[in-house]
């Protein structure tokens, strides 16, 4: 444990209390992450700055056009919550795949994103979604795309001291899928998933979004397969044409969980079964 934790009641509080700490310091949200990584010894910050009961980060809200998911709601109110069912299917199916009943009432999106990992479960559908990302220093606002957040493994575009405040998801109606292949159903880092979120004009793709974890150093955005599906019918010939041209956009690595072959020739097979299931 780091030898000083702090915790603001607001983020007007957290600002001015910055600057008086230590210069090794990482922001704890919902502690998955960080706690996990200091009992094996992998943590070394002196300083841990509370953020998990910041109003300003806890609420999912909506206007005409978006809807905001603060980056500080537990993955729990996110599967629980009747907007975010509607106008993030592919999320909303990303869930249960996330670790544990148990984790996902701690867990929070904002420390998903922030921990950069490429195979993280609610980054990869945010990213099918066409989600973007809320971020804040000391006043300071901006946004970008969240698959512009991240730059290798572990890496993101995130400043010091620069806050995920909140995931702004566009309101369109579409279909989604999110699939994954690991050691066993739930509550295991995954060997390769898939993200898959399609807008309809009846049988035809108006517009599609693939994103694909754990097969490149970040979240990987299918861009050719996305392009090549839209306006296109969701016909059996297409499903497959999409499955063979996702597999050469991938370019995955061999590791400790799994070889690339197996990687690239699964991303096919769950894309497949992604779009079959918007078939039905």
């Amino acid at each position: 444990m780091p030898e000083i934790i702090v915790k603001p009641a607001s983020l007007k509080e957290l600002w001015k209390t910055l600057p008086a700490l230590g210069k090794a310091r990482r922001y704890l949200a919902g502690g998955t992450d960080i706690v996990t990584a200091d009992n094996a010894g992998a943590e070394s910050s002196e300083c841990w700055v509370d953020i998990s009961d910041l109003p300003e980060l806890g609420a999912i809200k909506e206007t005409a056009r978006a809807l905001f998911i603060g980056s500080g709601v537990k993955i729990s109110a996110i599967e629980n919550s009747a907007p975010a069912r509607r106008w993030c299917p592919a999320l909303i199916a990303a869930i249960p795949h996330f670790a544990s009943p148990s984790l996902r009432n701690m867990a929070t999106l904002g420390g998903n994103a922030a921990n950069g990992s490429p195979c993280a479960d609610g980054v990869c559908a945010l990213v099918a979604e066409g989600a973007f990302v809320h971020l804040a220093h000391n006043g300071k606002k901006r946004c970008l795309p969240l698959k512009d957040l991240f730059l290798g493994p572990k890496r993101t575009a995130l400043e010091k001291d620069e806050l995920i405040t909140a995931f702004e998801v566009p309101k369109t109606k579409h279909f989604g899928a999110y699939l994954k292949l690991g050691p066993r159903a739930y509550f295991g880092i995954s060997k390769a998933a898939v993200a898959v979120s399609l807008e309809m004009s009846g049988k035809t793709v108006k517009r599609a979004s693939i994103a694909l974890g754990s097969v490149a150093p970040v979240p990987f955005y299918a861009v050719k397969t996305s392009a090549w599906l839209a306006g296109k019918p969701l016909s059996s010939e297409v499903v497959l044409a999409a499955a063979a041209l996702v597999m050469t956009e991938v370019s995955p690595i061999t590791d400790s969980r799994s070889e690339a072959d197996y990687r690239r020739e699964m991303c096919g097979v769950l894309l497949e079964r992604a779009l079959k299931s918007v078939c039905r």
